[in-house]
């Protein structure tokens, strides 16, 4: 809780925790603390305001620009200059209103537009209706999420699970036609329903999904997605999560990598340029860092994933085996792994993501490795099926969210590698067999684009 202004103390203390906060993103953050503390009366009013052309920037996806947008109004309106804000500027915030009265179903983004709103005193219609979906997303203990839900994130990811884990086909035909019918105009999807901006993120994983179960029925949702992840791709020959230009994330770019090689429609020189991208990120112990999980397992979870089937002497199979030798170097005497490498203690995702990954590489734990480390991860069962774990999901970076549901997702994703690995099933690739290449009549990328 906020009570008056920071003092010499918990300026000193607010500062070492941003500088902690090793990412790009880090002007963005403190851009944001701070004027949220001025809002909050805990900081005086600064004079700094963010330029036009930084809210404007091509760089940053949707509700990224509507917070920025509000962040300048409020700004301005600290520094007594609330009659400079344009026309313009509150249309960008506006604009992007949805029905519902939410900016798209982002709990944060839409409480700091209605505070800018509110501040300059205008959209009153836009305000109100804002403020009861606010009132909608209260809890019975008096907090608000910071999204509605990622119900489309969560539907793509338990399909992609039940399908290595070798559900029944028609199990999942609802939830592939539930995905279909979410796909946006641009051929990506969002992480919910009413979230216009999509991401590499889901689209990767539903197009994996797509691909893997239903390439022939799904080619023309297929054909669209692969042309939204093509035109996402960097020039470093990395991938962003939402917009081109921002910055290549690894765990994003192999989730990328898994997806356009499932849908046997990508370039191979498209391929190669993420690759030698993840080569270059790749840290001198073998992991990666992490975007949006806190365990340091996870991005090299998702790199073993896309070197599936690489052949060994390429540069795919390389990385991949210094992802094994990171993976196995964090590995705690319990059988699990830790959140961070300095912590001793286990944690159930980092345990299931790590075992995933290393139950993929045939020879990568022993027998008696394997086992101890399923005995840790099935320690985190209930009675009920269920797994549960201390949340490790960020948003907004680096602050922690939490889904149940996803111990369960990733702890069915390890135990089935680990099933088909003693089952003598381990050749194949991971995430279900490869479906039959789609005849192409050509693999150019202008060609996907228009398709």
């Amino acid at each position: 809780m906020v009570h008056g202004r920071l003092g010499d103390e918990g300026l000193a203390s607010l500062q070492r925790t941003l500088v902690a906060f090793d990412h790009p993103t880090l002007w963005r953050k403190r851009v944001f603390v701070e004027v949220m503390l001025v809002e909050l009366g805990a900081l005086p009013p600064g004079q700094a305001v963010l330029p036009l052309a930084v809210v404007r920037s091509e760089s940053s996806h949707l509700w990224v620009t509507i917070l920025l947008a509000s962040i300048r109004v409020l700004q301005l309106c600290h520094a007594g200059r609330a009659a400079e804000v344009g026309d313009a500027e509150v249309a960008t915030i506006l604009g992007a209103q949805a029905t519902d009265g939410s900016w798209e179903q982002h709990v944060l983004v839409t409480i700091v537009a209605l505070l800018a709103l509110t501040r300059l005193g205008c959209a009153a219609p836009h305000r109100a209706l804002g403020l009861n979906f606010i009132a909608g997303q209260l809890r019975p203990g008096g907090g608000v999420p910071f999204i509605t839900n990622e119900d489309i994130w969560v539907t793509c990811l338990a399909g992609l699970v039940l399908t290595e884990a070798r559900r029944p086909a028609h199990e999942l035909q609802r939830c592939e036609q539930f995905l279909v019918s979410q796909q946006q105009p641009d051929g990506g999807w969002g992480y919910a329903e009413g979230v216009s901006q999509t991401d590499a993120d889901d689209t990767s994983v539903v197009l994996s999904l797509l691909a893997r179960r239903g390439p022939l029925i799904h080619r023309p949702s297929i054909r669209r997605a692969v042309a939204n992840l093509l035109a996402l791709q960097n020039s470093d020959g990395g991938f962003p999560t939402f917009v081109r230009g921002a910055a290549s994330e690894a765990e994003i770019t192999a989730k990328s990598i898994t997806a356009l090689r499932a849908s046997h429609m990508a370039p191979q020189t498209v391929l190669d340029a993420a690759w030698a991208w993840l080569a270059r990120a790749q840290q001198p112990n073998g992991g990666f860092r992490g975007e949006w999980k806190l365990c340091v397992t996870y991005p090299a979870f998702h790199v073993i994933n896309a070197a599936a089937g690489q052949r060994p002497g390429t540069r795919a199979a390389d990385i991949r085996r210094r992802c094994v030798g990171f993976l196995r170097d964090l590995r705690r005497r319990d059988g699990g792994w830790p959140i961070h490498p300095d912590d001793r203690r286990s944690h159930g995702l980092s345990t299931a993501y790590a075992l995933a990954g290393l139950a993929a590489c045939p020879g990568s734990l022993s027998s008696g490795e394997l086992n101890e480390s399923a005995l840790a991860l099935l320690a985190g069962q209930n009675r009920s099926g269920a797994f549960s774990a201390e949340a490790d999901s960020l948003g907004p970076r680096p602050f922690v969210y939490d889904v149940p549901l996803l111990a369960t997702l990733y702890s069915v994703w390890a135990l089935a590698r680990v099933r088909d690995l003693l089952s003598g099933r381990a050749h194949e690739v991971p995430l279900g067999a490869l479906a039959p290449r789609l005849t192409l009549i050509s693999h150019d990328r202008a060609w996907i684009k228009t398709a």
